[in-house]
């Protein structure tokens, strides 16, 4: 069936509204509540690392940089240690954004393994008659792309777009701790 801008072998696709779906889904992350909650931990941490680092920058060129007044070797070695700091919360980010993968990664492939063992167990008591009715290649597809496209979309999907939100509130926190004035212009 054409719909004109793809091919769907159903004739009724899931809303992202529906909220029987959506209950669905979170049944099978439930028991993975603690690692979902410590990867939404960390994306605090990766945000507030990746926010940091202009800071750091904006204090070194403004303190260190184009400040003339103190002494050179005072400038050098305040500008090495904010070096370090920067270094550190550097090396802070990423660590957590590794973990942040690691712990996705692991919690997507138990919610993948729940599922299929789920729809295996179903597919071993449906009726003969049913797979003579459903072409092979459309359940082999449901069983393995669909189970992995929902693990991309845990992964990878809704951590890009949940760290994306937690990055543009930050920003905006910053803007306005840093001039309230410019920031409600800019708003």
């Amino acid at each position: 069936m054409q719909h004109g801008f793809g091919y769907f072998e159903e004739d009724q696709l899931g809303q992202l509204g529906d909220l029987g779906l959506w209950r669905r889904i979170l049944r099978y992350i439930r028991p993975s509540w603690r690692e979902v909650l410590a990867a939404v931990l960390l994306s605090f941490l990766v945000v507030g690392a990746s926010l940091t680092l202009p800071y750091l920058l904006r204090l070194g060129v403004d303190r260190y940089i184009v400040n003339t007044g103190p002494a050179l070797a005072v400038r050098l070695g305040g500008l090495a240690r904010l070096a370090g700091v920067f270094l550190v919360t550097m090396l802070i980010g990423f660590l957590a954004n590794f973990a942040q993968v690691a712990v996705l990664e692991w919690t997507g492939q138990n919610v993948m393994h729940r599922m299929r063992q789920d729809l295996f167990a179903h597919l071993l008591g449906l009726d003969f008659a049913f797979f003579s009715r459903q072409p092979v290649g459309k359940l082999v597809t449901r069983l393995t792309n669909d189970i992995q496209n929902m693990n991309e979309m845990f992964t990878s999907v809704i951590v890009t777009l949940f760290n994306d939100f937690i990055r543009f509130g930050g920003i905006l926190v910053l803007l306005f701790w840093m001039n309230w004035q410019l920031a409600l212009v800019l708003s």
